[in-house]
């Protein structure tokens, strides 16, 4: 029986290792390590019959992407791109299975491995019941919401679902990129089942403009729609002189303003019932005689926009409603009681949290309700 171990992890991926391995995959044949060039925390087993590759999590469980989730990726495209003829396992080994290794976010990792048919190993000693993969997108999304609700630093990736497609916004430096490539693998598998496709719009950060063309090839292989360009992570830079119509960076940035694709004013969190809507509408944006640069910016900006639903997205722009300077919420006095009452009624939100109204969101309302002569 032959072992492939990076040299890298020579130390770390020890005979001990490679042997408390081979005892949870049943093997007692003896062995010879081989240590080879390249990228990859994993054992390669190989057998007669199969062709054992096992993910090999860090020692301890001290970091929710460098435990386990970054070294994903880089194995997964070793695996899929192996046209070996023997039988193949992908698997997961864990080298710490104490409380530690069972937080919200880390058994999350294990839960997308699984919907991508990675095996753990070792899951009985983690103690904990059978690990479910992720059967729906939503799913996953409720999970992920409810983890961020406890805690929400270091986010590496948005994804939020429209009519017939779901995109991931991935950061794209580090633990950060890797993760988020393992994340969009899982989501295409997902939409694969559900008919719709994946786009994956590359986030810029630290200076790192491109996944990497290891993740690139494996993305593609998964049938990801990957963004040519990235778009830019809390600054005002600008990539063209367009508007960009195609609006990814504008819906990430609304996902930083405000969060989860629901619409502001009525709670409704159909994601494919929200609508990016623009404040200072595009087309005027485009009409209007400022620099190109500044066009783009406008059109980008999360402070002139708010996530809502198809309802409240058309009564705003039609200016059936609007928000005063305070951000109280104002209904056109021209409408008959009843149709003021059914715009109460769905209505949930009636004044715009003071976090959200800034100087430039007030910009921007100003301009709106002098196009629509109300709320002045």
């Amino acid at each position: 029986m032959k072992i492939l171990v990076k040299k890298r992890y020579k130390a770390e991926l020890n005979v001990d290792v490679i042997k408390r391995v081979l005892s949870y995959l049943n093997l007692n044949e003896s062995f010879e390590i081989q240590y080879v060039r390249g990228d990859g925390r994993n054992l390669v087993i190989e057998t007669d019959s199969c062709k054992y590759y096992v993910i090999v999590s860090r020692e301890t469980a001290d970091a929710r992407n460098a435990f386990l989730a970054q070294y994903i990726s880089t194995v997964l495209s070793q695996y899929i791109e192996d046209l070996t003829i023997k039988r193949k396992e992908l698997n997961i080994f864990l080298l710490d299975t104490s409380d530690k290794a069972k937080t919200d976010f880390i058994i999350d990792t294990y839960r997308v491995a699984k919907t991508l048919g990675i095996n753990i190993l070792n899951e009985s000693d983690l103690g904990l019941s059978t690990i479910q993969p992720y059967n729906s997108f939503i799913d996953w999304k409720n999970a992920r919401v409810n983890r961020q609700q406890y805690n929400s630093a270091n986010q590496s990736s948005y994804a939020m679902e429209d009519e017939d497609e779901y995109t991931i916004f991935g950061k794209l430096y580090g633990a950060n990129g890797k993760e988020s490539a393992f994340l969009a693998c899982q989501l295409a598998e997902i939409a694969r089942k559900e008919n719709k496709k994946l786009n994956f719009v590359q986030v810029k950060e630290h200076g790192t403009e491109t996944i990497s063309g290891t993740d690139k090839k494996l993305l593609e292989h998964y049938g990801v729609n990957v963004s040519e360009g990235s778009i830019v992570l809390k600054d005002k830079q600008v990539r063209d002189r367009s508007t960009c119509r195609k609006q990814d960076e504008f819906k990430f940035n609304l996902l930083e303003k405000y969060g989860k694709k629901k619409c502001y004013l009525c709670g409704c969190d159909i994601e494919s019932n929200i609508i990016a809507s623009h404040i200072h509408r595009i087309t005027d944006i485009d009409n209007s005689n400022i620099p190109d640069d500044e066009k783009r910016r406008q059109a980008v900006d999360g402070n002139n926009g708010l996530w809502l639903c198809a309802n409240h997205d058309k009564m705003f722009e039609y200016g059936i409603i609007t928000f005063n300077r305070n951000g109280e919420l104002v209904i056109n006095p021209t409408l008959k009681e009843n149709q003021i009452e059914f715009i109460k009624y769905i209505t949930q939100v009636l004044k715009i949290q003071d976090i959200h109204l800034t100087d430039e969101f007030l910009r921007y309302l100003m301009i709106h309700n002098k196009r629509v002569k109300l709320g002045l």
